[in-house]
């Protein structure tokens, strides 16, 4: 007898920090949930993310807070310009910083990787330019090997290039119908997985 996939839970506060990022939650459900609790519901959905999973843990929320020196000048308009030992206290992904990493690595683009530090750097730490050149060719490592995860904000994109590559006369309904499928089931929430769902057990 085949097995009913495991339904997704209901977003509460008394759901477990690890069950509610083993799951795919849309922004508005994100947001929904945190104007509930009298969070503050805006920002990306990495964010709402982040201040849903540390409330289920803590109880409370912590807003992120940039480094000291963060409000202000930027790196890349300090004088002297970017250096490998300059600190990380204001970064941004600007044309100059895009030139400094232009010219210590190869094939050099701006990732999830260093995106991140945009937002501001997580309270605690110290790094230099140095440090998120070597952060980048890690990041990119792992990228090519195929170890990087699929941000869950991405895993909808992803499934619907895979479903309309493998049924390419199917409607955006079907499409649909297909993701809020292996949205609500555990598991990776992917069209291969969707597939070997609708097959169900081999006899």
């Amino acid at each position: 007898m085949a097995v009913a996939p495991e339904k997704r839970p209901k977003l509460s506060p008394k759901l477990d920090s690890k069950v509610f990022s083993a799951w795919y939650w849309e922004v508005k459900e994100l947001a929904a949930f945190l104007r509930e609790q009298g969070l503050p519901s805006s920002g990306l959905k990495a964010d709402l993310t982040q201040r849903v999973s540390e409330f289920l843990q803590k109880g409370r929320v912590t807003e992120r807070r940039a480094a000291p020196g963060a409000i202000g000048l930027r790196d890349s308009a300090i004088p002297g310009g970017l250096k490998l030992n300059t600190p990380v206290k204001n970064y941004n992904n600007d044309a100059i910083t895009r030139t400094f990493f232009e010219k210590h690595l190869d094939g050099f683009r701006f990732n999830e990787y260093l995106r991140g530090f945009a937002k501001g750097i997580p309270e605690g730490q110290k790094l230099t330019y140095g440090d998120l050149v070597e952060g980048w060719k890690e990041a990119e490592k792992k990228r090519s090997q195929g170890k990087q995860e699929i941000g869950k904000q991405f895993e909808y994109n992803q499934f619907t290039r895979d479903f309309f590559t493998a049924n390419p006369g199917s409607s955006r309904k079907e499409m649909m119908d297909a993701w809020r499928t292996i949205r609500n089931c555990a598991g990776p929430n992917t069209y291969k997985e969707f597939a070997r769902l609708k097959k169900g057990p081999r006899g």
